[in-house]
C-alpha cells in the first residue's frame, strides 16, 4: 500500500511473528517436507493455510478479542475446499460470523486492464464473497439496515480486509480483487482500493460526493429505489458490480498512474451530479 495507515503497519509487525509452520500446522520440518511430497497442501486453504493456522492468526491479529467484546466465547474454524474456489467460515458459539470464499487466480478480467495485462499480468486473490455478520446483534435508530443485510455488521470488515492483503502478501500475489454488491460495500474500502475502470471509479467518486450531505444508509438505500439521480439529466444513477482491487506489487499499482487512466477517471467523476431524491 503507498499510504500504509496504523492497523495495516500493526498487522505487519504481528505478521513476522507468525511462523508459516504455525499458519501451516507443520509441527516439524520433516511434516513439512514429507507434505510437500505427497501433496499435503490439498487439505489446505489456499494450499496454504491449516484451520489451526488460521485460529492462531485471528487470535494474534485481535479478531477474537473484538467477537468476545460483543459476547462471543467458543470459537470454531471450518474449510470447504472446492475446486474453483475455497470457503472459511468462522464460528462463534456456534454462530457463522465470517464466511469467505477465495481464490488464486492469474490475470483481471475487466476489458479496461486488457492493454496493460499484455505487459503485467498479475497473480491475484479473489475474494468472491465475503460476510461478517452479527448474528446476536439487532437494528435500531442508531444502527439501519443496509440492503442486503440480515444482521448488523460485526465491526471487523476494515481490520479482515488488511489480513486478506497480508495473506495475499504471504502467498506472493500482487493484489487483492473484490467485486463490491453494492455502493455501500465500495465505500467501506474506498481508502484502500481503486476500479481498474476509470470511468466506473470516477462514477463511484461522484457519488461519494453524498456522504458530505447524508448518512451512508440513505445513499445506499436511495440507490436500491433508483432515488439517486443525475441532476443534469434527472436518470437515475445505477451500480454495477465491477472489479476492485487493493495493489501489493508495484508494478499493479502503476497501472492507476497512467495519464489516461487518471483522466478517464475525472472526466467520469465531473460527467454526474448525483443528487439524492426524497422517499414517497
Amino acid at each position: 500500500m503507498k499510504d500504509i495507515d496504523p492497523l495495516v503497519r500493526r498487522f505487519e509487525r504481528i505478521a513476522r511473528q507468525l511462523p508459516d509452520d504455525l499458519l501451516r500446522g507443520d509441527s516439524s520440518i520433516e511434516q513439512d517436507v514429507f507434505a510437500d511430497l505427497v501433496g499435503g497442501g490439498e487439505d489446505r486453504l489456499l494450499g496454504y493455510y491449516a484451520p489451526e493456522g488460521i485460529e492462531a492468526a485471528l487470535e494474534a491479529y485481535g479478531i477474537f478479542d473484538t467477537l468476545r467484546a460483543r459476547g462471543y466465547r467458543d470459537f470454531a474454524v471450518e474449510f470447504d475446499l472446492q475446486d474453483y474456489a475455497h470457503i472459511l467460515r468462522v464460528r462463534g458459539d456456534g454462530l457463522l460470523v465470517c464466511e469467505c470464499r477465495l481464490r488464486r487466480a492469474r490475470g483481471v478480467e475487466d476489458p479496461c486492464f486488457a492493454e496493460f495485462q499484455r505487459h503485467v499480468v498479475p497473480d491475484l486473490l479473489y475474494v468472491e464473497w465475503l460476510s461478517l455478520a452479527d448474528p446476536r446483534a439487532t437494528f435500531g435508530p442508531d444502527r439501519p439496515p443496509l440492503p442486503g443485510q440480515d444482521h448488523p455488521g460485526s465491526g471487523i470488515g476494515d481490520e479482515v480486509f488488511v489480513l486478506l492483503y497480508i495473506t495475499a502478501r504471504r502467498l506472493g500475489l500482487q493484489g487483492v480483487v473484490d467485486v463490491p454488491e453494492r455502493f455501500h460495500n465500495a465505500v467501506f474500502y474506498r481508502r484502500r482500493t481503486h476500479f481498474f475502470d476509470p470511468a466506473f471509479e470516477g462514477r463511484f467518486q461522484a457519488l461519494q460526493r453524498l456522504l458530505d450531505r447524508y448518512p451512508l444508509h440513505q445513499i445506499a438505500w436511495g440507490l436500491e429505489q433508483g432515488r439517486v439521480v443525475d441532476a443534469r439529466t434527472g436518470e437515475p444513477v445505477t451500480w454495477a458490480p465491477r472489479e476492485q482491487v487493493l495493489c501489493i506489487d508495484r508494478d499493479l499499482e502503476r497501472y492507476f498512474e497512467l495519464p489516461a487512466w487518471r483522466r478517464a477517471r475525472a472526466q467520469a467523476r465531473h460527467a454526474i451530479d448525483p443528487v439524492l431524491l426524497p422517499a414517497d
